[in-house]
């Protein structure tokens, strides 16, 4: 977990780790996840002017900039500090790309804040699509309230009557200038920009409404907004695509600009779906289910849509990763089988209900927590196929070997030293074995994913037939092979015999621990052991420490362990033994698994 903390994945349920390995969907918010969340005001339209980066001089009508920057100053839930005699925005970046471009305007946002005081707001919902504020505006003869309103510019444009003209004229919307508008909207999406539209209302009274009265509203502008997509992500959703991952992307904004930025990452491709929430929340069950499979970009979506995308992937069996960072985002990110809450823009809400924090909000983080979720069922896989082959031969062996009418060539002590390389000191060399990026180029084994496969089963069976063969040879023609004293009549007492069982053995287990590293018959075994990169000190660690163990254990055990001193010549036979567990474990690669075995 503290490895996983370092590639700014901060687990809060232990199990989601292993459970990220086996997504087989992810469900991708778009702003700060995708895009770097860092919002510039790049081109708009502004009573009746436009504007882009190219724009020398900012020259708009008095009325009509006295109106956008009351309308994004007064109508906002943001603060602010100075730093460096500059402007520092604290809240949402949306909104603080509105109000830096008021500062390039030459209104300042607290000046414009305090001479409006608020009477009522109307706060921004993912359903509704935009925020609305009243506030009270400073006029001699009687008093006036304005309602500012700003949101998603082709809803806002939907409660448009009027717009303010060049001449700061209010003038009626008609059909063509509605057109042209929002060609004007369109144009921008597709250059991957956030349009925002400005307007308001004038009251004479404030009236106790329920709901705000969005309606009949004045345009002031409309605004495109850059959130410049992470140059990491493309690849990243190339990665998950290669690991048999479906990416998609899950987001608020207009569907023009959703599609742009999904194709730019890589997202949506030939053939994909790309919908708005309102028309996914009309489909039937039946008819999500047909689209899934392609579905790759919902646009203009609500936290339930979200939700309901999330419950039907995981009906059909689906394993599902999302990303949330709003209050409202919390059903989804329970839903899920792993919830991933964004660590800078998420709140505490969406943090609690979640499994993973993502600590830099960035997609290529989430990539990094697939390859740690293999890594983790993997090493599981590898301890489970060593520990499953010492088992069984040691339980064979001794079990034949008394029904036979022999000692046990291993002896309780013996055992015990076996447990203690089988469990503890294999579970800390294989369970610690570090993410490989190959692990990325295969499919995710889902909610079907064994710990025990047939590939395993094979390497299993054969490498303990192996052994149980070896153990049997040893101890029925060891003493003729060797020339040494039989140890069968012995008892308890220590043997040469029986001493080269118990080493043989033992070397046969330190051997097929390098096979078990590999349990995708990988040719070469040894591979990534040594490497700058994957180097395991742990490992070899291990594999030091139980080779003199061994060593000690053999040479002054005596009585103790059951084991008298071998030669030279009988330590290298017992290596020898050991070491034919490598050339093996090669040569199963060639062998097809038992198909049936598991199935």
């Amino acid at each position: 977990m503290k490895q996983m903390k370092h590639d700014k994945n901060f687990v809060r349920h232990l199990a989601a780790c292993e459970t990220m390995g086996g997504a087989t969907n992810i469900c991708s918010d778009k702003t700060g996840t995708l895009t770097e969340n860092r919002m510039t005001v790049v081109e708009g339209w502004i009573a009746e002017k436009e504007f882009n980066k190219e724009t020398d001089k900012l020259d708009f009508h008095p009325k009509a900039t006295d109106l956008y920057t009351q309308g994004v100053c007064s109508n906002s839930t943001t603060t602010y500090h100075t730093e460096d005699e500059k402007l520092k925005i604290i809240g949402n970046p949306t909104e603080g790309a509105l109000l830096q471009f008021s500062e390039k305007l030459g209104v300042h946002f607290k000046k414009v804040h305090d001479a409006c005081p608020v009477v009522k707001r109307f706060g921004f919902t993912s359903d509704r699509k935009r925020m609305s504020t009243l506030v009270a505006v400073e006029q001699a003869k009687k008093p006036l309230y304005r309602l500012h309103v700003k949101g998603a510019s082709e809803i806002i444009l939907k409660y448009c009557v009027n717009f303010i003209t060049s001449e700061g004229k209010i003038k009626k919307l008609d059909g063509d200038m509605l057109n042209d508008l929002y060609d004007k909207i369109d144009d921008m999406a597709g250059h991957a920009l956030r349009t925002i539209g400005v307007a308001y209302r004038d009251f004479d009274e404030v009236e106790e409404w329920s709901e705000p009265p969005e309606k009949d509203l004045t345009l002031v502008a409309i605004i495109g907004i850059e959130d410049p997509l992470r140059p990491e992500v493309p690849e990243a959703v190339k990665t998950c695509q290669r690991a048999g991952i479906f990416v998609r992307m899950v987001t608020g904004d207009n569907i023009k600009t959703a599609k742009k930025i999904a194709e730019e990452c890589g997202i949506l491709t030939e053939g994909g779906i790309a919908m708005e929430g309102p028309a996914f929340r009309k489909l039937k069950e039946e008819e999500i289910d047909e689209i899934l499979p392609r579905l790759q970009v919902l646009a203009r979506s609500s936290p339930q849509d979200k939700y309901n995308l999330v419950h039907r992937l995981r009906v059909n069996g689906e394993v599902v990763a999302v990303t949330g960072d709003g209050t409202n985002d919390a059903p989804a990110l329970k839903e899920a089988d792993v919830g991933l809450s964004m660590g800078i823009a998420g709140t505490e809400v969406a943090q609690m209900a979640s499994d993973i924090i993502i600590l830099d909000d960035n997609f290529a983080s989430i990539v990094k927590s697939v390859l740690w979720g293999r890594t983790v069922f993997d090493n599981i896989k590898k301890f489970l196929q060593f520990q499953l082959t010492v088992n069984v031969v040691a339980l064979v062996v001794d079990f034949i070997a008394s029904v036979a009418g022999s000692y046990p060539p291993l002896k309780a002590v013996q055992l015990l030293w076996v447990n203690l390389i089988m469990d503890s000191m294999a579970a800390l060399a294989l369970g610690t074995e570090k993410p490989n990026r190959t692990y990325l180029n295969r499919r995710p084994y889902g909610r079907s994913g064994k710990l025990l496969d047939n590939k395993m089963m094979k390497h299993i069976g054969l490498q303990a037939l192996y052994q149980i063969i070896v153990c049997f040879v040893l101890l029925w023609l060891g003493d003729k092979i060797f020339h040494v004293d039989p140890g069968n009549d012995k008892g308890n007492e220590p043997t040469v015999h029986y001493t080269i069982i118990f080493n043989s053995f033992v070397f046969c287990q330190i051997f097929n621990e390098f096979n078990a590293r590999k349990i995708d018959d990988t040719l070469n075994v040894f591979s990534g052991l040594f490497s700058k990169e994957s180097f395991n000190w742990i490992f070899c660690t291990v594999i030091v420490v139980t080779v003199v163990v061994q060593i000690l254990f053999v040479t002054f055990g005596d009585k103790f362990t059951s084991t008298t001193e071998l030669s030279i010549a009988q330590w290298f036979a017992c290596v020898a033994i050991g070491f034919v567990a490598i050339p093996l474990g090669l040569s199963l690669i060639h062998i097809s698994e038992p198909t049936r075995l598991l199935s």
